[in-house]
């Protein structure tokens, strides 16, 4: 009898793992398309410092119809930098479609402490941002030809 039972609990337990996960890809793509709040976790590399930075992590929110900020924490530009910045760049302009946000920007000062900083004023920033990534390159001031490629952890 205990034999028996141990064999039916095997086969449920096997029954159970083989059943196919429910597809919540629609559900996953109706929600992106609606989001204002994406989260990644990245790379940001600076060429002309031959220099990368792991585990930046990176938020994008929806300020408008068409603008958006994004939020890089704990970064520098260059192993000589003494310590990491939190850095704003804000109303980056977006056009959404179902599965992706393209980015854009010229000219943008981005802010630290809410103060506009001049220094590394983000020009030629283009990308875009998927359910799986955000994907950026722009200029920061001098530093020319960065990017920053990250896992989205989260997006609502």
């Amino acid at each position: 009898m205990k034999k028996s039972l141990i064999i039916l609990a095997a086969a449920i337990c096997f029954a159970a793992c083989n059943q196919n996960e429910p597809d919540h890809s629609e559900e996953q793509k109706t929600n992106f398309a609606a989001a204002k709040y994406f989260e990644a976790l990245g790379t940001n590399n600076v060429p002309m410092e031959n220099f990368s930075l792991d585990s930046v992590r990176v938020e994008a929110v929806v300020t408008s119809d068409t603008t958006l900020d994004i939020c890089l924490y704990q970064i520098s530009f260059s192993p000589k930098m003494p310590v990491t910045i939190d850095m704003v760049i804000p109303h980056v302009t977006y056009t959404r479609t179902d599965n992706e946000l393209k980015l854009s920007a010229d000219n943008i000062a981005p802010t630290m402490g809410g103060k506009p900083f001049d220094k590394y004023t983000i020009t030629q920033l283009n990308g875009y941002i998927t359910p799986d990534s955000i994907v950026f390159t722009n200029n920061y001031g001098t530093y020319s030809d960065c990017s920053y490629r990250g896992a989205v952890t989260q997006f609502k």
